[in-house]
């Protein structure tokens, strides 16, 4: 891992995130891209009307914040290279071309309050980044705690597009040395027993996955949400992984409901993976006009 990108709204959410984006940083010496989208306020009314503003200003102000954001965390950023990024316009659309831009290899967002990922999924920031991203994305709940990445709890519907693209987990399984768990929630007993059923989850991950430390498991469990929840809990989970398709988050393994079940308990990071979009796409980006302030 070389870059992480970090976008703030100097909320608290984000300034956790931030927190946690900087000790991942360190573990795996990468750069970090510390980014803030700005908008220029319109000014609707009945009658037809042109605000005027000093562009200048506005880019000032907003240059300011950032740079004293960037003094306040660079005391605990000790030895990670920090590069800043200001932009103009609706953050998750310079969010995905910064992402491009930079070749970065994760976005470390945060998330809102309990029922983060409810929010999320409702039309949020948050879930437009997640959409949009050309790479991985982490989204770090508010009380959320960096303590490494020993465990990662991969939660799978065993079908071949699913644990194809571990092929993206892996890598970053790898940065840190992690173990992948393997977590299917067996609503319907694939066989009834539960020895069989764990052979029958070996034997598909093992035909799709080339890393060593691995393991599977099959929770019997008449919900999805509460399985992956109790799992978590069990196993001292550090990070909870979902493959997502671009045309819904989560659809594949998911539905609605079941997805906002699962933020309302889980309080770990959760990584999503999805399929490469916007693979490709690099070349063709056309430049905008970018401050980079360093």
């Amino acid at each position: 891992m070389k870059t992480i990108l970090v976008p703030t709204d100097f909320s608290k959410n984000a300034d956790n995130a931030c927190k946690y984006a900087i000790e991942i940083a360190k573990e795996t010496k990468a750069k970090i891209i510390l980014m803030h989208a700005y908008e220029t306020p319109v000014l609707y009314t009945e009658v037809p009307m042109t605000m005027q503003m000093d562009y200048m200003v506005l880019v000032k102000s907003a240059s300011i914040e950032l740079k004293k954001y960037y003094d306040k965390i660079s005391k605990s950023a000790k030895g990670v290279k920090i590069e800043l990024v200001l932009q103009q316009g609706l953050a998750s659309a310079r969010i995905k071309e910064i992402a491009l831009e930079k070749k970065a290899d994760l976005i470390v967002v945060g998330t809102t309050g309990k029922g983060a990922l409810e929010k999320m999924i409702m039309g949020s920031n948050a879930a437009r980044i997640i959409r949009k991203a050309p790479c991985l994305v982490l989204a770090v709940p508010p009380k959320a705690k960096y303590d490494g990445l020993k465990k990662i709890v991969y939660a799978t519907d065993l079908l071949n597009d699913n644990l194809d693209h571990t092929k993206t987990l892996i890598p970053f399984a790898k940065a840190f040395n992690s173990e992948i768990l393997f977590l299917n929630v067996n609503t319907h007993l694939l066989s009834g027993n539960e020895e069989d059923d764990l052979k029958t989850i070996t034997k598909r991950i093992k035909s799709h996955v080339r890393y060593p430390k691995t393991s599977g498991y099959v929770c019997n469990e008449g919900n999805v949400a509460d399985g992956i929840n109790l799992f978590l809990k069990k196993h001292k989970a550090d990070c909870l992984a979902m493959y997502t398709h671009h045309r819904g988050i989560m659809g594949n393994i998911f539905n609605h409901s079941i997805t906002k079940e699962v933020a309302l308990h889980v309080s770990i990071p959760l990584l999503v993976i999805h399929e490469n979009d916007f693979a490709g796409e690099t070349q063709e980006l056309k430049p905008r006009k970018e401050e980079i302030l360093n």
